[in-house]
This record gives C-alpha cells, sequence and structure tokens, in this order.
C-alpha cells in the first residue's frame, strides 16, 4: 500500500469510526469493495432506501423545469453555462446543496481527430457529465456534500457509498463524477 492508500484508509477509518485490519485493507481494489465492507460492518448492506437521498432528489428536482424527471439527461436541463450557473445559486441559495464543480460545458480547443481531420467535421466538445441524467445528478450531489448530509448512524448501503465516493474525491482529489463503485484505487484513480 502506498501513501495515498494509507492516508484514504485512515480518513475511512475515522470518518467511519471503524478500524480496518491490515488484511482487510489490503483486499480492498475498488470503491465499491470498501463501501461493501463498511456496510457490513455497519450492518445496512443491502439496504437501499435513503430518507437523505430522497430529500435531495427532491430539493434538485424541485429547482428544475416542470417536466423534468430523474432520467431526463443533464443536456437537457441545462443547455448552456449560463442555465448551470443560475441553477446552481438557486439550489445553493433555497436548499444550501452545493452542487460539485463539474467540468466547464465550453472546453478548451483541442487538436482534431482523425476522423475530424479527414471528413473536415468538427465533433462537440462536452463534458462526459452532459450525457449522465438527473439520478446521477442527485448521486453526485449527496456524494459531494457528504459531511454535511451523512453522518452516523447510516440508513442504508447507499449512503455509505456515497460517502465513500465522497471521501475518496477528496483523499485523491478525482472528482465525484468520474468515481464509480467499479473504480480501482489505483488504476482507474491515480492513488499508490
Amino acid at each position: 500500500m502506498g501513501l495515498d492508500t494509507v492516508e484514504l484508509v485512515m480518513s475511512f477509518e475515522r470518518y467511519f469510526n471503524i478500524e480496518i485490519p491490515d488484511t482487510v485493507s489490503e483486499s480492498i481494489y475498488t470503491v465499491g469493495d470498501a463501501a461493501t465492507w463498511f456496510s457490513q460492518e455497519l450492518g445496512v448492506v443491502g439496504q437501499r432506501q435513503s430518507g437523505v437521498r430522497a430529500a435531495v432528489a427532491e430539493q434538485i428536482i424541485s429547482e428544475l423545469p416542470p417536466s423534468s424527471a430523474e432520467a431526463t439527461l443533464l443536456r437537457q436541463v441545462f443547455p448552456n453555462a449560463s442555465a448551470l450557473k443560475t441553477y446552481r445559486h438557486a439550489l445553493r441559495k433555497r436548499h444550501g446543496l452545493i452542487l460539485p464543480p463539474l467540468s466547464p460545458l465550453k472546453t478548451a480547443p483541442v487538436s482534431p481527430s482523425l476522423w475530424e481531420r479527414l471528413t473536415g467535421q468538427t465533433l462537440p466538445r462536452v463534458p462526459h457529465w452532459y450525457a449522465q441524467t438527473v439520478t446521477e445528478l442527485i448521486d453526485w450531489a449527496v456524494a459531494f456534500n457528504y459531511e454535511k448530509l451523512l453522518v452516523p448512524p447510516f440508513a442504508s448501503q447507499y449512503e455509505v457509498e456515497q460517502a465513500v465516493i465522497g471521501l475518496t474525491s477528496d483523499q485523491s482529489g478525482v472528482p465525484v463524477e468520474e468515481i464509480r463503485l467499479q473504480s480501482s484505487f489505483t488504476n482507474d484513480l491515480g492513488m499508490d
């Protein structure tokens, strides 16, 4: 285990107030492995219902256009950077909920791809999150605000998962929207 992962394990232990045995920490490779182990220790494994998630979903959806639902694509909700900025401000002002930074909608120019050079067409440059749904935005908001929203006792495995994602983001510097339960701490998140 490298320094990054040792510090992450210590953060997990402090946050959940549970010591991870060395044999267990050596067998945790992914974000999901860590979340599952803590869920088992906390007795919430398999429990998916979360009052925290329901409250955040209600807040997030209440600030969206009336026809929006959890399955709505974020590119439909935020057609431009101004719409995202206005939404972010309203959510924080009315509900005290802070969205993760999310990469900008307008990205810096990059060299054209081979396909673009051959066809003369330019592909749209949008961040990965733009193609996701409101469901993912809700999860990212819960994970990003984990210190405020997810405090013991944990009611569900969902809450433990989002806390693990939030802690991992803090320790690794990888944005919450790029962290999945399947993400490997070393291979995907670059932690040693």
